[in-house]
């Protein structure tokens, strides 16, 4: 991603942040109030952010029924299934987005012996959707075989500080992609009363799978924010770059 395309994107989130909450942009005086000048701005920045490179997350991604921006049903999955799919790619995106250019060392940097670098991180987004492909698409545990590919980035900790490293932007990214595509394989195969079954053995309560998946989803986005977090801390990096 260029610079341009950076500040582009932060740009845009902070011309639109007041619809959430404070200034709000709809209000007197606020963006739109701008009339054309302000829809221009936030139409131009819009536009770059379509016009990303968006393959890395697979065949999901820029979906042929309305676009990746489209929260909704999706050809080729029930409809519930579809929205669930729709939000996952969305969010699978600012993966890719948030790593753009950064290189081995980047990846490997431990800022502590507490800490988790990047690159385990981003394993740990794609070991943890292959514990919940286990569970609600083959109703078991990792065997143990699983386990022992997959328990490092995981748990993190000293077994993922002392064994993930060494690898580039690229390897991780293709991990992610393979570890979705299974699981947009598997969702094709479902149907909405699939999604809403609940399992009432579950530790933190009666859940269904919506609840796992849509789980997976907002761990990328907890882990996402983490990333860009010690992305901006990085030796040599500025924290408002």
């Amino acid at each position: 991603m260029s610079g341009a395309d950076r500040g582009g994107r932060r740009e845009f989130l902070r011309l639109t942040a007041g619809v959430a909450g404070g200034a709000c942009a709809f209000a007197p005086g606020g963006l739109l109030a701008h009339g054309h000048v302000g829809a221009a701005r936030i139409g131009r920045t819009a536009e770059s952010l379509r016009s990303e490179d968006l393959s890395y997350i697979g065949q999901a991604g820029a979906a042929k029924d309305g676009g990746i921006n489209v929260i909704g049903p999706k050809a080729g999955y029930s409809p519930q299934v579809g929205t669930l799919v729709s939000m996952l790619t969305w969010m699978q995106q600012a993966i890719g987005r948030s790593t753009e250019g950064m290189t081995q060392a980047d990846l490997d940097y431990l800022f502590d012996a507490k800490a988790n670098t990047i690159g385990a991180l981003m394993l740990h987004l794609a070991a943890t959707e292959v514990f919940y492909q286990a569970n609600t698409f083959e109703g078991k545990e990792l065997s143990e075989e699983r386990k022992g590919k997959w328990g490092p980035a995981m748990d993190l900790g000293d077994a993922g500080r002392k064994t993930i490293k060494g690898h580039d932007r690229d390897y991780y990214l293709g991990i992610l992609k393979e570890t979705r595509e299974k699981s947009l394989a598997e969702f094709a195969k479902r149907d909405d009363a699939w999604l809403m079954a609940v399992d009432k053995d579950w530790p933190w309560g009666p859940t269904d799978n919506y609840c796992k998946w849509f789980h997976v989803c907002e761990h990328i986005s907890h882990h996402c924010g983490q990333i860009v977090f010690l992305w901006k801390r990085l030796p040599g990096k500025k924290g408002g770059e």
